[in-house]
């Protein structure tokens, strides 16, 4: 009895009487939920993106299973959001999954209230919306992934905060600090499409992982569903809508 007490006092000490609410801050100023979706995207394989003088890059490392058990060609690390968007993310799959389909929605939306399709920024300033008003009300989880948005001449991240930023160049998941350094190199020596694809390639094949790489540009969106090995698969981007 007095080794069960201990331990309930230990995680009591642990745990915040605010870890598990959206709506109260700390008295630190914090909402603890938001830094918990924040750590389910630091526990996750990293993904990367940069912009090159060809278009954009997005690379997206996963666990590889059993070839026998997998449909050839196909992925879910690389989806497209709309003709000449596409997405990838670092942390819960499910949860970019969920993401992506309230962007396809969104997209939709946007088009028929502007006659227009959207822009990769107009994108991502509603998704980031979206994402925010989930930290704000009750009932609800904050989305527990990154996700990285990419048009031919625009880059954005999306954070479980909500918050939105224009990009050159950035890394989510495991490992990312180190990866955005090398980025960072990348985008000095200002290398083409090809090239930049290779060495994202190199930046997050480790432990047996998969790659699976993306080139958006005028072209149409070329995949490679395990780069990592060499291996190009079919498009393996899920059509928007």
């Amino acid at each position: 009895m007095l080794r069960l007490l201990t331990t309930c006092a230990l995680a009591a000490a642990k745990t915040s009487p605010y870890s598990f609410s959206l709506s109260t801050f700390s008295p630190e100023g914090r909402i603890q939920q938001i830094e918990f979706a924040g750590k389910a995207v630091d526990n996750g394989p990293p993904c990367a993106a940069i912009t090159t003088r060809d278009g954009v890059v997005l690379a997206k490392a996963y666990k590889k299973s059993d070839k026998a058990l997998v449909v050839e060609g196909h992925s879910l690390h690389i989806l497209r959001v709309t003709e000449t968007t596409i997405a990838t993310y670092a942390g819960l799959p499910a949860d970019f999954r969920s993401l992506v389909d309230a962007a396809r929605t969104i997209a939709i939306e946007l088009e028929k209230t502007n006659g227009f399709p959207p822009s990769a920024s107009m994108l991502a300033t509603e998704v980031g919306r979206r994402v925010q008003e989930r930290t704000q009300r009750g009932g609800f989880r904050p989305y527990g992934c990154s996700l990285i948005l990419a048009s031919p001449s625009s880059l954005f991240r999306v954070d479980p905060s909500g918050w939105v930023a224009p990009l050159k160049a950035c890394a989510a998941g495991a490992g990312s600090a180190s990866i955005q350094a090398d980025l960072a190199a990348i985008l000095e020596s200002d290398e083409d499409g090809t090239t930049a694809k290779r060495r994202l390639v190199g930046l997050l094949t480790a432990d047996g992982r998969g790659v699976a790489v993306a080139t958006v540009s005028s072209d149409p969106i070329e995949i490679d569903v395990d780069a990592s090995t060499g291996e190009a698969g079919e498009e393996a981007v899920a059509p928007a809508g």
